[in-house]
């Protein structure tokens, strides 16, 4: 009875109640969608990095030598000499190491020459054909083979630079043997040869390589590597862990700015569903008072004022809970593409949306809270007298 006479006031004032319920929509989509998209992206970073305690490459910017030797989002800052890099390689307290060269490119996706080393340490095989074992072969991810069309068999040339457009070395072709199962890391869009293909391709006297990717036996290693390599050598080291952060921090500042947006939106419909309350008590206080009049108690009248909040606030943000799913969904592929960051689990709702959720609705109820008071201790006699 009480929620049928709420939900009908609420429509007695139909462009206050979207008003409201707009604000409160908004708000909920902003929040829960900063939140989600930091959860994934933040879960995505952190295992993407799993296994790796260190990086060596050429002398530049650590950040992006992580960024273009773990997630493939960057350009390489140089190559170095894989002789120079070696003695580090096979150091005692080196547990293993993976050898990367980058440079040449099929159709926008990165080929990767390196080792089965690379393979084993994402836990991965082939979902169809064999891995490489030779130069000029190659296995290619999942992505790759939905956007290019290649099968095990199929010959392509690559192309100079990271980009779609350079020099084509025709003459020199891969031939893939395998194509990886999809794993949402970026490892989808990538192919991976051997290192010797790029050496036979660029006809280079000397080996060189782009990156090493290092995990330690001991964790003291991590402490006087990074330390030692930067200082007595023309390579840098970069600690995965340190550059995450750091870019996590970068990132962080333009989601708190949004984050605020998100909660000003939320005290802004707060206040609107106060002022529509107090409003709508006062123009219905006659109303009110009939139904003490008729035997209605108190508590009717306060649960009134607060279902008419409730619906409001359960509405918005059930609603803003769909949209922020939505808005996620058709980012999704967007942040896959240029980010290579891939979204699991959207339509889960975690602790902190949940929180977030409620504290809107905690808010929406402390706005109706006054009106229901007025609403609570309206006196019968004297209104029904000014009638």
């Amino acid at each position: 009875m009480i929620l049928r006479i709420a939900f009908r006031n609420l429509l007695y004032k139909p462009l206050y109640t979207i008003l409201c319920w707009l604000l409160l929509t908004c708000s909920t989509t902003v929040l829960l969608l900063l939140i989600t998209l930091s959860r994934q992206a933040g879960e995505q970073l952190e295992r993407q990095i799993d296994g790796v305690d260190m990086v060596l490459g050429a002398k530049g910017s650590p950040l992006q030598l992580i960024l273009s030797s773990i997630y493939h989002l960057d350009a390489p800052t140089g190559n170095i000499s894989l002789a120079e890099a070696q003695p580090w390689m096979q150091h005692p307290l080196v547990a293993s190491s993976i050898p990367l060269s980058l440079g040449d490119s099929y159709k926008g996706h990165r080929i990767i020459g390196t080792t089965t080393a690379y393979l084993d340490k994402l836990r991965l095989k082939p979902a169809t054909g064999n891995t490489f074992h030779h130069s000029m072969e190659a296995v290619i991810g999942a992505d790759v083979a939905e956007h290019t069309r290649l099968t095990v068999g199929s010959r392509f040339a690559g192309t100079h630079g990271l980009g779609e457009s350079g020099h084509v070395h025709e003459e020199h072709a891969y031939i893939v043997t395998g194509i990886l199962p999809r794993t949402g890391l970026p490892v989808d869009q990538l192919i991976l040869t051997p290192l010797e293909s790029v050496w036979d391709i660029h006809e280079t006297a000397q080996r060189q390589i782009t990156a090493v990717l290092l995990r330690f036996k001991s964790p003291l290693a991590q402490l006087q590597f990074p330390r030692m390599i930067n200082e007595q050598t023309n390579m840098q080291a970069a600690v995965p862990a340190i550059e995450v952060n750091r870019l996590q921090s970068l990132l962080g500042t333009g989601t708190e700015v949004l984050r605020v947006l998100g909660w000003l939106l939320a005290a802004l419909a707060a206040c609107s569903i106060f002022v529509m309350l107090v409003q709508g008590t006062y123009e219905r206080r006659y109303e009110l008072a009939l139904i003490r009049s008729l035997g209605g108690g108190r508590s009717r009248l306060l649960g009134l004022v607060l279902a008419e909040a409730a619906i409001l606030g359960l509405s918005g943000v059930l609603s803003g809970f769909l949209l922020s799913r939505l808005c996620g969904w058709l980012l999704q592929q967007q942040i896959l593409t240029r980010y290579h960051l891939h979204f699991s689990g959207m339509w889960r709702l975690s602790g902190a949306e949940a929180l977030a959720a409620s504290l809107i609705l905690c808010a929406c109820l402390l706005a109706a809270l006054l009106p229901a008071i007025r609403a609570f201790r309206l006196n019968i006699s004297k209104t029904l007298a000014n009638a």
